[in-house]
């Protein structure tokens, strides 16, 4: 009876032990668990947004400010079809840069440090956005600026028709006593970049939301579980 006692009291603390082993392992591996679940949510998110984002965006929101006025410009030939052609050739543009935006969202993504990833991981469902943002943000800004000013190019050209014959236009206005209107030499780049990057992000932050608040099953191995865990939703 002796030695079994013995035997019984080995036996618990061996399993005491290796259960304080495994604890220890769970710690340890929550916090890779966590950066590796922000990195993907991320670099799905970015998979997740549609080509066609910005095809329903209104000649108006491409317009810089200073030439908002060119929308109740009816008396000048064809400005409208010259209108129309840029606002597709930009949305064109656009499209272009949004399907290589995922590879260049991986890479930066990449190169983040999660430190601390389980209380950035609870800051919010938008979270691993504003961190991809925050750390990396200037340099993809940079790629995305070198992307759109080339596939911007063929709209170029017709944006400096259109101030041509918006120029000539305002020049015979003022010889001919009507009243003067503004003088336009506004190039849309900076306003047309500064709007593609703001929609851009507000959708990839609505994505990384969706994916990490849409319901996952227990046990199906996804990492969007771990997002679910402890109510945080």
């Amino acid at each position: 009876m002796k030695w079994t006692s013995y035997a019984y009291l080995l036996l618990g603390l061996a399993l005491l032990l290796s259960g304080c082993s495994s604890i220890k392992q769970d710690q340890a591996l929550q916090a890779p668990d966590a950066a590796y679940a922000l990195a993907e949510v991320v670099k799905l998110a970015s998979q997740s947004i549609d080509v066609n984002l910005y095809s329903a965006v209104t000649l108006e929101s491409l317009l810089p400010p200073q030439t908002k006025h060119f929308l109740q410009m009816q008396e000048i030939p064809l400005f409208h079809d010259h209108l129309e052609v840029w606002r597709m050739q930009a949305l064109s543009a656009f499209r272009q840069v949004v399907v290589q935006l995922p590879s260049l969202v991986e890479a930066s993504v990449s190169s983040i440090v999660w430190q601390d990833a389980e209380a950035t991981l609870k800051e919010g469902n938008r979270s691993a956005t504003t961190r991809l943002v925050t750390e990396q943000g200037t340099l993809l800004a940079e790629q995305v600026r070198s992307l759109l000013q080339e596939a911007l190019q063929p709209s170029g050209i017709t944006w400096a028709l259109i101030l041509d014959r918006y120029g000539i236009w305002q020049k015979g206005t003022a010889l001919w006593g009507r009243e003067e209107l503004p003088v336009v030499a506004a190039e849309p780049f900076e306003h047309l970049y500064s709007f593609f990057t703001t929609t851009y992000l507000a959708e990839l932050g609505a994505q990384e939301e969706r994916l990490r608040t849409t319901p996952v099953p227990k046990g199906s191995g996804s990492f969007l579980e771990l997002f679910q865990q402890d109510g945080r939703q």
